[in-house]
């Protein structure tokens, strides 16, 4: 079994969570799995990014790729491999990828002008922008016109056509593979698959100023992640499921299979759509409208297992879903901690006090064990249901808790009673390997505290726990309650400026901002940002400030653009701020308006 991802926000986890249950899920199933997630490092975007924060690029990107592995060690991600677009191997096949298309006679060389959105790294035509604008980013995109090696797409259409009528289960859910169908209908153009305007990237072999675009280049992270064409490539290809948010589906189905079409390799079992996440109300998350999940931040508030469970118990898989703290306490309050963890503290309790703490000999109640639909249960796994799995679990909870209650084994004796207290602590140990994949974590705790070790699914069969096991009881899950963020707050902070550098005529003012994370790109600052573009008027107020700054850089003999003067050279010529973090994407606006040098710092970073 192999799943991938590549794509951190809110979406990032939820998108790694849903893979990390599938493929816990088929570990437990006794399969070989192998799932791999990581970052694509390479584009203008990144370049550019780069530049305005006065590295290179591989410096840039090797500074942002410990927070996406710090998601997956912090949201207990079980995946096998963390690929990056920088890894030489990666760099190989990409070339050797390149290379044989070209052989084919799938590539060739030509001449591409168009509308370029940087942002979405990708070329648009006057009917796809809103306006004259990038209908994701309101932002107005460049003509560029460039020497180009082209991906012959459209000799793919009818192929890709015949392919998902084929195998409907390409794409799921059924109703984006009727997008992509009826898409299909219109005629496919031959695809960019590389740039000359930056360098950025994966060289053509044959051509060095060219580098691999974004189709040949992150795409075939699918193939280097299982070292293609090596002994693990051959053990592992086709993948079963590739997940991805249902806004690159199409690249993720048309070029993707085109492509491997291209190389004479198997396609991809089938792309699975999953949705996005919103806030409360159904709004797109926006630090605009601070409504903005941060998904460490969440975690370090919440239990990591609460918040695992509410995302894949609350959201219809394939459909978009919204995130509510409240929500979150009320099903681990009602669900995870009155449910399930009430069962196992009254089960645990009664195990100690009628039998010394240790599992009595008895035998399976059938009736009970009958309570659980293990097949359907596999169904809604097969059918990406997720949250349907999840609900048929809590089931079979419901009527251990009232197997309790209709029982009253507290006024049973002897082997009666034995047989009931057995029963309901064999039940949680199938429960708490059902369980698995979706609260790894507390699945471990109840194994732990029924004194044995975690199973597989072979396991789930009712009569194999072991009397005479020692029990060991504890809290599973403690009740919680909805915990408010901590508020921003600024201070101010005494900034000592030597008297040599005030003589120069430098200005400081500096503060703290606390209690915020800014970690992604602000998704409410594009149109901010277009709208200074559009408003930029190079006064003379703003010159003579810019040429204060470049005289003492004069002064002192430093080398290099001034910071403001670097920002009015890429608006007058180019039409646009560069695109960073919200930080820099914030503080750029500033400078740019008041053409005066403006930063910002984690402080805990600063020497």
């Amino acid at each position: 079994m192999i799943i991938q991802i590549l794509c951190p926000i809110f979406g990032h986890a939820y998108e790694k969570l849903i893979a990390d249950c599938l493929a816990r899920w088929h570990r437990l199933k006794g399969e070989d799995v192998f799932y791999s997630t990581g970052t694509d490092e390479h584009g203008k975007k990144l370049a550019q990014a780069a530049e305005e924060a006065g590295k290179k690029p591989q410096q840039f990107v090797d500074d942002q790729v410990p927070f996406f592995r710090e998601l997956c060690k912090k949201w207990n991600i079980s995946n096998d491999y963390f690929i990056r677009t920088t890894d030489k191997n990666h760099y190989n096949v990409v070339q050797s990828v390149f290379k044989k298309l070209e052989k084919n006679g799938d590539i060739y060389l030509g001449e591409y002008e168009g509308l370029y959105c940087t942002a979405c790294e990708s070329y648009y035509l006057e009917k796809d922008l809103k306006k004259g604008n990038c209908s994701v980013h309101g932002t107005k995109p460049e003509l560029l016109k460039e020497e180009s090696y082209f991906f012959r797409l459209s000799t793919y259409q009818k192929k890709l056509v015949e392919h998902l009528k084929k195998h409907p289960e390409a794409v799921f859910p059924a109703g984006k593979r009727k997008e992509v169908l009826n898409r299909l209908k219109e005629p496919l153009r031959d695809i960019s698959v590389s740039r000359t305007s930056f360098d950025w990237g994966i060289p053509i072999p044959a051509n060095p100023k060219h580098i691999a675009y974004v189709w040949i280049d992150a795409l075939t992270n699918y193939l280097s992640a299982v070292d293609y064409p090596n002994k693990k490539y051959k053990k592992y290809w086709p993948d079963d499921v590739q997940l991805i948010g249902v806004d690159i589906l199409w690249f993720h189905y048309t070029i993707w299979f085109a492509l491997l079409m291209g190389l004479g390799i198997p396609t991809t079992k089938t792309v699975v759509v999953h949705g996005f996440i919103t806030a409360e109300g159904g709004q797109k998350m926006s630090k605009s409208k601070g409504n903005v999940i941060d998904p460490i931040d969440v975690i370090e508030r919440y239990p990591l297992d609460s918040v695992r469970y509410f995302l894949l118990r609350e959201i219809p898989f394939g459909q978009d879903g919204s995130f509510s703290e409240a929500g979150l306490v009320e099903r681990n309050n009602n669900e995870l901690a009155n449910e399930l963890g009430n069962l196992l503290n009254r089960t645990l309790t009664m195990v100690e006090k009628y039998n010394q703490g240790k599992i009595p000999k008895g035998t399976a109640d059938k009736k009970l064990a009958k309570k659980l639909n293990l097949k359907k249960i596999q169904k809604h796994f097969d059918d990406y249901a997720l949250h349907n799995a999840l609900s048929e679990i809590f089931s079979f909870i419901s009527a251990c808790n009232k197997y309790i209650n209709d029982k009253e084994p507290w006024k049973l004796e002897g082997k009666e009673r034995d047989s009931v207290l057995y029963s309901l602590a064999d039940s949680l140990r199938i429960i708490g390997i059902l369980l698995h994949p979706f609260i790894p974590g507390s699945s471990e705790k109840i194994a732990q505290q029924l004194g044995v070790k975690p199973g597989k699914l072979k396991d789930v069969k009712f009569g194999k726990l072991k009397a005479g096991t020692k029990v060991e009881k504890r809290i599973l899950f403690e009740k919680i309650e909805l915990k408010e963020k901590p508020k921003e707050k600024v201070r101010e902070i005494s900034v000592s400026v030597e008297k040599d550098v005030k003589e120069l005529g430098v200005n400081v003012l500096s503060a703290v901002i606390e209690n915020i994370s800014v970690k992604k790109k602000h998704e409410g600052l594009e149109r901010l940002k277009a709208e200074t573009v559009k408003a930029w008027k190079h006064t003379p107020e703003i010159e003579n400030q810019v040429k204060a700054f470049e005289a003492i850089y004069t002064k002192v003999g430093a080398t290099g653009t001034n910071s403001v003067r670097n920002l009015i050279d890429l608006v007058e010529q180019k039409g646009q701020l560069p695109q960073i973090n919200t930080a820099v994407d914030c503080y750029n606006i500033v400078s740019l308006k008041r053409g005066i040098v403006v930063g910002a710092h984690d402080i805990a970073q600063v020497q």
